[in-house]
């Protein structure tokens, strides 16, 4: 196992906390620059630059945690009038089998579809929990983004690369569904700003990662 791919194991790692309920403690390192450093470090060790040109830093455009903890809690667990639930199933067509007779076959917004499916055969398949609150929903984006870290430690790179093109390329979807959500006052503005950032960090590192594969075939 390479120290690019240990590195770029750890990043993803990072990355997939920011899609938990914010808490006490990832909202002081946040705010200290500590997770800021260690991205910046582990996308170095990744060897992702000159390619990935971190969009801003955390630590810059913080909000309260009280505001982070409302927004996540409105936005992405789905509590409120409108939502961008971070589930891969819920942007993609619910499955592509064109036998299933099922009205909702071709249509988006709805759980447990053929990415979840796949997903959950992977999690199992690789001996890997899914936690009784995800369930229903094992393509959620933490545990994507946790199973991608599993596969760059742990499986080859072929692996790696076939699931981060099949299950962490709908991430533009989610950006354009938090950009639609019309915030509720300033502090809605600056959550959703924060998580702007995080989503753009997640795509360009899903991208670098990919862009590694493709450069050495």
């Amino acid at each position: 196992m390479s120290k690019n791919n240990i590195a770029a194991a750890d990043l993803f790692l990072e990355l997939a906390n920011f899609w938990q309920p914010p808490d006490q403690e990832l909202w002081q390192d946040l705010s200290v620059g500590l997770v800021d450093r260690e991205l910046a470090e582990l996308a170095k060790h990744a060897d992702y630059f000159p390619q990935l040109q971190l969009p801003g830093l955390f630590a810059d455009c913080l909000p309260s945690l009280a505001s982070l903890q409302s927004y996540f809690i409105r936005c992405f667990i789905g509590i409120g009038q409108k939502s961008a639930i971070p589930v891969e199933s819920i942007y993609k067509k619910w499955t592509e089998d064109q036998t299933t007779r099922l009205p909702i076959a071709g249509s988006t917004g709805y759980l447990m579809g053929d990415p979840a499916l796949h997903a959950q055969y992977l999690l199992t398949h690789y001996g890997l929990n899914i936690p009784p609150d995800y369930r229903m929903m094992p393509d959620h984006l933490s545990l994507l983004l946790e199973l991608a870290a599993f596969l760059l430690r742990n499986r080859t790179d072929e692996e790696a690369q076939l699931f981060l093109t099949q299950h962490l390329d709908w991430i533009g979807k989610l950006e354009e569904a938090l950009m639609e959500l019309e915030p509720e006052n300033a502090a809605d503005q600056e959550a959703q700003r924060f998580y702007q950032l995080v989503l753009q960090t997640i795509r360009q590192t899903v991208d670098c990662q990919l862009m590694k594969y493709f450069l050495v075939q």
